[in-house]
Formats: C-alpha cells, structure tokens, sequence
C-alpha cells in the first residue's frame, strides 16, 4: 500500500468528535495540510476563474493576419 493510500485511509477513518478533541493549533495545522494536499491533488480547482468581459475574450481570441 503506497504512502498516499495510507494517509487517504487515516483521513476518511477520522471523525468529527475525533477532531473536535484536538488542540486548536492541531487542528489548523491539519487543515492547512488538508489544504496543501488538496492543491496538489487538483490542480484546475485552484487555478482562476476566466475574466468576462470583452478585453480577456479580445486577448484569448485568435486575430485575423
């Protein structure tokens, strides 16, 4: 069992009451790994939402030469 399918199975074991009986600085320390793992699982959940409006289209639309 690969590192990722471990930590994977310790995340989904863990409860809402086992978390709420960790230390505050813990717990934010948890999440923002949480977080950090997310972003590197995801990589287009974290990337910009397109611009509207017409100068973005102007700039992504290919120009006649």
């Amino acid at each position: 069992m690969s590192l990722a399918a471990r930590v994977t199975a310790l995340l989904t074991g863990l409860t809402p009451s086992q978390i709420q009986v960790m230390p505050p600085i813990d717990r934010q320390q948890l999440a923002n790994e949480c977080r950090r793992i997310a972003a590197l699982a995801d990589p287009q959940r974290n990337s910009e939402p397109p611009k509207a409006g017409v100068l973005p289209r102007l700039k992504d639309t290919p120009r006649d030469e």
